[in-house]
């Protein structure tokens, strides 16, 4: 156990059964959401020229960046290495 980093024990201390559960259902209701997961709108929409594919990819992107710069401003709160 000592050798995983700060962060890591901070996720395993907070994350629970419950938040597993719910990750696992958002992961699924974005999936059916945009009519397919992350890599395959990226690895097969893509170079197929999907428009939705575009769509889907950019907002994954959009998102994740968006979410990685509030995380770094802001923070989130256990995730917070001290």
């Amino acid at each position: 156990e000592d050798f995983l980093p700060l962060a890591l024990k901070q996720i395993a201390q907070w994350t629970t059964f419950p938040g597993y559960v719910l990750a696992g259902l958002l992961v699924g209701f974005g999936t059916k959401l945009s009519n397919g997961c992350t890599s395959g709108h990226g690895l097969c929409g893509l170079p197929r020229f999907s428009i939705r594919s575009l769509v889907a990819v950019c907002t994954f992107l959009g998102v994740g960046v968006a979410m990685s710069t509030f995380a770094y401003y802001v923070g989130l709160g256990p995730f917070v290495s001290q």
